[in-house]
């Protein structure tokens, strides 16, 4: 299977991010929100997003104590979102709560539940970086590690790089959901990503989402660039 493209809507202006979802929703009908757009728009963007046809991957790393983050977590499952995520690093309690609210939050609503996903190791981090930290382990360890929390803790899966994807897939299953970003085609700069990595390789890897923003949105053919990336995916 190919994984889908969700386009990172990085943007510090509401009607520049419609207008890229307008755009671009003839290739793909997925769309990141993060922290940019979302401290300009707040969760609006996401219902506009969403009555225009598009999905949106909701991606503020919830990462505080376990009331705080169910509390944000039931707003943003009101406001549409397909896919939610938090921080592995907040531990066991903060993913099996997590958990828990989403599941009961999408029944109270008689909606899908949303897929839940845990941030391992952001793409922008390697090695040394952890090292800094005091963490005296490969990334892909420190990886793997908060995919088994995530995975024994009943998320639907992980972000991480396209490094890690084969092993977590091997490890605990082809059905628990990869997110990748820090792709970026062979012909572009990698900017302040580390673990980069092209969309072929994140595909023969068996990644199921694949996150895209610069290449894509700060090209001056966004359209043919995301239709020549799809393209990419097909053989």
């Amino acid at each position: 299977m190919k994984p889908e493209v969700i386009v990172a809507l990085d943007f510090n202006e509401e009607e520049t991010a419609l207008n890229t979802v307008k755009l671009l929703l003839t290739q793909t009908k997925y769309f990141k929100v993060g922290l940019e757009l979302f401290s300009v728009s707040c969760l609006e963007v996401v219902r506009k997003i969403r009555d225009l046809g598009g999905k949106v991957f909701l991606d503020l790393k919830y990462f505080d104590i376990p009331n705080t983050v169910c509390s944000a977590v039931r707003e943003a499952i009101k406001s549409g979102a397909f896919m939610v995520n938090v921080h592995a690093l907040g531990g066991r309690e903060l993913l099996l709560r997590t958990s828990e609210t989403v599941k009961e939050t999408a029944y109270a609503l008689g909606m899908e539940k949303p897929i839940v996903v845990a941030v391992t190791l952001l793409t922008s981090m390697d090695g040394s970086d952890l090292s800094i930290l005091g963490i005296k382990e490969s990334a892909e360890s420190f990886v793997l590690k908060l995919s088994e929390l995530a995975k024994n803790c009943g998320l639907d899966g992980v972000v991480c790089s396209a490094r890690e994807v084969r092993k977590i897939k091997e490890n605990f299953g082809k059905d628990f959901i990869t997110v990748v970003p820090g792709i970026r085609p062979s012909w572009s700069q990698k900017n302040d990503q580390k673990r980069t990595a092209t969309p072929e390789f994140a595909k023969e890897s068996g990644a199921d989402y694949l996150v895209i923003g610069r290449p894509i949105t700060r090209s001056e053919k966004p359209l043919e660039v995301l239709s020549k990336i799809k393209k990419s995916l097909l053989t």
